[in-house]
């Protein structure tokens, strides 16, 4: 049965979204990478394709903190005497836990608390539960907003969870169905994806599974090949190697692997999907699906010391977790063509490893023989998998209220975008301007110090915005976001977004049209002098705005006008000047100037930023060049780049604290 309950977590808030829209600030979407020759040209036929040139019409989650309290969450709960699997439709729809009530444990990592963490497209992330991952690398964009959560009803009687939910960049629907039947010991989930548009997409689905890792957790597949992607300064490696011996280590045990890697299992067409972990005692997670969900991955931290730190930072100390995954690729770094006006769907069973652990950590052939059996007698042929058809045009009864933007979508397109979910509004959803604009023609005239609110991408919108009787800063503002994200895909030029976004300036001196040109002209054109010209002029019109003072200091400190950036952080608000990014920034100019006591009051041991991003070195980095200038003052000598062998002896002296070693390679 579905029911939906209060439970309650340690949670940091998620805080306000980012005013400010994404100009090719990609470097958070997609890192770079290069390939081995090992790696086959047909198997090289996807990687890189379909990645994105912006996040538009997405705004960046990035105002959490890491101050927790507990909070509680509103659960949706499948239950039966064998199993409960809680959902969190808040956060985007997660399969927060799997409890096996016949063997008293949890099947999947509950993560102790809720702590968003810079790891996905929109920046925040969190750990735990199962994540489902649709159309664009690196996560998904609603994976900590709030999703659909509907019901529907078998022609038996039996309710299935619908958590759903239209994504904005590729333009699709797509759906979590869960069933738990009454006497299973299995939970089974049939995702759909629904292109509905007569444009082809390019498409991502990654079951993001994760597992507690205990020093003798196993993983095991049935296969003996592997792409392996490692984590390299600014951009991945990918290789291909056999398993589960690789360099004279068994790597089918993540305790074994020192450092942050991905290996995407390249399992044989002819093979039936599954992944298993096991703990020393035999006992972890087996999941299985159709084949349509053909790639199979692992997701290690590694044993270094930045790995486990991330680990923890997501969580607790000493917790500790790893990711199986399941996708529609081989690697992560593919987008695979979904054709017009079709739909995608596969089932997926989650349920109990145990087995006897000589077997699962004996001999790796063994090892697979013993899940196999284990599949077999629990869950039948994952090819067979059975999901009852609850299909019927929008059969379904809203629960919980997702957003606002596919009821929108549907008024613009003047049809449903779905063929089995409905979309609502509700109050407050950020569409009503919107809706009034293709309704009635009227956009409105904000306070030019408000906040700008949603964005949208729509070619209809902006139709009806340049059709308006008269132009205002605010309705400008919208042309140039939308004409920007037109020409980032080719169908339009940068020209006509500055173009918008100057006369948004000419109608209200206003500091987001500034704000944006000052991107337009640092990401796009690389013209740094008009750039900081447009963000300055940003910034006196917004001075308490933490997004743009974190890029004046970015801007400043790479340009070299550190003094500038010191005196404008000493005129701060306590409320920006205590932000952990721009107190970095702060202490990067200060060791720029040679204030190098000043810097270490704040670079020490106690100092954290949120939203350090996943890859991001530049607190281990400031680091080590404060403390070495340190050490080298100490001696009496001047520290110079390129001489490690006093880089050596002043990192001995001042080892980096895990509490600021991000580093994952």
């Amino acid at each position: 049965m579905i029911k939906f309950e209060e439970i309650y977590i340690e949670a940091a808030p998620l805080g306000k979204e980012n005013p400010m829209p994404d100009i090719k600030n990609v470097g958070y979407i997609h890192a770079g990478y290069e390939v081995t020759e090992r790696v086959g040209e047909e198997e090289k036929t996807y990687l890189g394709h379909g990645m994105i040139p912006t996040m538009l019409p997405y705004r960046q989650q990035d105002g959490y903190t890491h101050e927790k309290k507990m909070r509680p969450f509103r659960a949706a709960v499948l239950e039966n005497k064998h199993l409960r699997a809680v959902f969190l439709p808040e956060v985007g729809g997660r399969l927060w836990s799997l409890y096996d009530k016949d063997e008293g444990r949890d099947l999947l990592y509950v993560n102790p608390v809720f702590q968003p963490g810079n790891l996905a497209l929109r920046n925040a992330w969190f750990s735990g539960g199962v994540e489902f991952n649709v159309g664009i690398k690196g996560h998904n964009p609603l994976t900590c907003s709030p999703v659909y959560a509907a019901e529907k009803t078998t022609a038996k009687g039996e309710e299935v969870l619908c958590l759903y939910e239209f994504e904005r960049i590729r333009g699709v629907v797509y759906c979590v169905e869960a069933w738990l039947p009454e006497d299973s010991r299995v939970l089974y989930i049939r995702p759909r994806i629904e292109n509905r548009t007569a444009q082809e997409k390019h498409m991502y689905w990654w079951s993001n599974i994760a597992v507690p890792e205990t020093k003798g957790t196993r993983v095991i597949v049935p296969t003996e090949e592997s792409f392996l992607s490692s984590y390299l300064e600014n951009h991945y490696l990918l290789d291909k190697i056999d398993i589960p011996m690789y360099g004279g280590t068994d790597v089918s045990y993540p305790g074994n692997i020192p450092a942050s890697k991905d290996f995407f299992y390249k399992i044989p067409k002819d093979e039936k999907k599954w992944i298993a972990t096991a703990d020393e005692s035999g006992h972890g997670l087996l999941q299985c699906s159709t084949a349509r969900l053909f790639g199979r991955k692992l997701f290690v931290w590694g044993q270094g010391q930045g790995g486990r730190h991330w680990n923890e930072w997501l969580s607790r100390e000493g917790s500790a977790y790893i990711e199986i995954q399941a996708g529609l690729a081989h690697t992560q770094l593919e987008h695979i063509p979904m054709p017009p006006e079709s739909e995608w769907s596969w089932v997926e069973a989650y349920t109990s490893m145990a087995g006897d652990p000589a077997r699962l950590h004996g001999d790796f052939a063994e090892a697979q023989t013993a899940v196999r059996e284990r599949l077999a007698e629990r869950v039948g042929d994952p090819n067979e998998l059975y999901f009852p058809n609850t299909d019927g045009e929008y059969a379904c009864r809203i629960l919980m209220q997702g957003g606002g933007f596919g009821a929108l979508e549907e008024e613009i397109r003047h049809e449903k975008i779905s063929r089995y979910y409905s979309f609502t509004h509700t109050e407050g959803d950020g569409t009503d301007i919107f809706r009034s604009l293709l309704t009635d023609g009227i956009f409105p005239t904000p306070d030019p110090k408000d906040e700008p609110g949603e964005y949208v991408t729509s070619p209809v919108l902006l139709a009806k915005l340049e059709a308006l009787p008269e132009q205002n800063w605010y309705s400008m503002l919208h042309i140039g976001a939308i004409r920007y994200h037109e020409a980032a895909y080719g169908r339009s030029s940068l020209a006509e977004a500055e173009e918008a976004w100057l006369s948004s300036l000419s109608l209200a001196e206003n500091g987001w049209a500034a704000r944006n040109l000052a991107m337009l002209y640092k990401n796009e054109y690389k013209d740094t002098e008009r750039a900081k010209e447009y963000l300055l002029r940003a910034y006196r019109a917004l001075p308490d705005c933490r997004a743009l003072a974190e890029e004046v200091g970015t801007l400043l400190t790479a340009a070299g006008e550190d003094a500038e950036w010191v005196r404008m952080y000493g005129e701060m608000p306590d409320a920006l000047r205590n932000v952990g990014r721009i107190r970095l920034l702060y202490a990067l100019a200060l060791l720029h100037l040679d204030r190098l006591d000043e810097a270490r009051e704040i670079v020490n041991p106690d100092f954290a930023i949120p939203d350090i991003k996943e890859g991001e070195l530049s607190v281990s980095a400031l680091w080590f060049m404060l403390y070495r200038r340190i050490y080298a003052r100490e001696k009496g000598v001047v520290y110079r780049e390129g001489d490690s062998e006093l880089a050596a002896r002043a990192d001995e002296a001042y080892p980096l604290p895990k509490s600021l070693d991000f580093r994952m390679h």
